[in-house]
């Protein structure tokens, strides 16, 4: 038997993240803490984000509540896919029966230390990542042009920028300045969060051609109602290549997807959000799909248990970009320097 505690945790940004979706002030979420009869200890993390398709935290915060303090760990089985960030949350007790079952084993720890998956230090766990693998998020409009030679100068080599929050001309004019300025060696990613209209689109994907730095893709360009239809019509059109995001956030709707478009554009799947994990690593490993794993701004808990998947693709083959989680300096806090077990010792 497990048992179960839960913390929620509120993490303001430094400023607003404005996005097609609107401007969000504080990342939310619940951070669980499961031991075993041995005193074995690890930490999982909920952090739904409902504009793309999860629970709401009011929802998780309720099932957690109905959850009983102590269960088996084949109860987590049950957990259904209406609630893709919990079951993600709850597959750390994976970890544990990991541990019991290993040749090996974990160390002895006391109940205040966690059995995880390494260091909880940026830029990841163990010795497997370097910033240069982590793709750094700049701030929206022209405050991008001043805030990218601090990223670069830590090691980052691939940013993403957001776009469709001002007028097209406004961004366009930022966009030409932004790639004028950035190193030979550099890639940008722009993210519309699904907030242009076709004509905007291909203006973007104009635009993109022409830089003189690899535009490494838009991503999501449409709203997820409208992007499959405008596929077909512009391909063959524009050598930049299209991801999708908001489209693909839940493991259903990746699936759903995958079998209308196939390999035709880049996934970027948020871990965190899209369900159980071990169904996700299946998924992309069987159909060998050009994934980027990418942040939901949950804290390190949820950031380890993420690259733990990262390392899993990667060692399968899967093409490696850089992974979507460069972006600890939003917020107000120091906690992506803090261990789990630290995390948790916050709330």
């Amino acid at each position: 038997m497990l048992c179960l505690e839960v913390r929620p945790y509120r993490r303001p940004f430094c400023q607003p993240l404005r996005t097609a979706h609107g401007a969000w002030t504080a990342r939310e979420g619940l951070i669980l803490r499961f031991q075993d009869e041995q005193g074995h200890v690890t930490f999982g993390e909920i952090a739904p984000i409902p504009w793309f398709g999860t629970e709401t935290l009011v929802q998780a915060q309720a099932f957690c509540d109905r959850w009983p303090r102590q269960f088996s760990p084949e109860q987590v089985s049950e957990i259904p896919d209406s609630l893709p960030a919990c079951q993600f949350g709850f597959s750390a007790v994976h970890l544990l029966a990991e541990a019991l079952t290993s040749a090996i084993g974990p160390h002895p720890k006391s109940v205040s230390q966690p059995w995880n998956r390494g260091s909880a230090t940026l830029p990841a766990p163990g010795a497997n990542f370097g910033p240069a693998d982590i793709c750094a998020l700049l701030p929206t409009g022209a405050m991008a042009l001043t805030h990218w030679p601090t990223l670069w100068q830590a090691g980052h080599r691939t940013f993403k920028w957001k776009i469709g929050v001002a007028a097209v001309a406004e961004e366009l004019a930022i966009f030409e300045a932004l790639v004028a300025a950035l190193p030979v060696g550099a890639q940008l990613r722009l993210d519309a969060n699904g907030g242009l209209t076709p004509k905007v689109a291909a203006s973007w994907l104009t635009a993109c051609d022409r830089a003189p730095i690899t535009i490494e893709f838009l991503e999501q360009p449409l709203a997820p109602a409208a992007i499959l239809a405008w596929l077909p019509q512009i391909r063959g059109r524009f050598d930049t290549a299209i991801a999708l995001d908001e489209s693909v956030a839940t493991f259903a709707q990746l699936k759903r997807v995958y079998q209308q478009v196939g390999q035709q554009v880049v996934y970027v799947v948020k871990p965190a959000i899209t369900g159980c994990p071990q169904r996700l690593l299946q998924f992309c490993q069987r159909q060998h799909l050009d994934v980027v794993l990418s942040s939901a701004l949950e804290t390190p808990v949820g950031r380890n248990a993420a690259f733990d998947s990262a390392c899993e693709l990667w060692a399968a083959g899967i093409p490696k970009r850089a992974l979507g989680f460069g972006i600890g300096h939003w917020f107000q806090d120091d906690w992506e320097d803090l261990s789990e077990a630290d995390v948790w010792a916050q709330l």
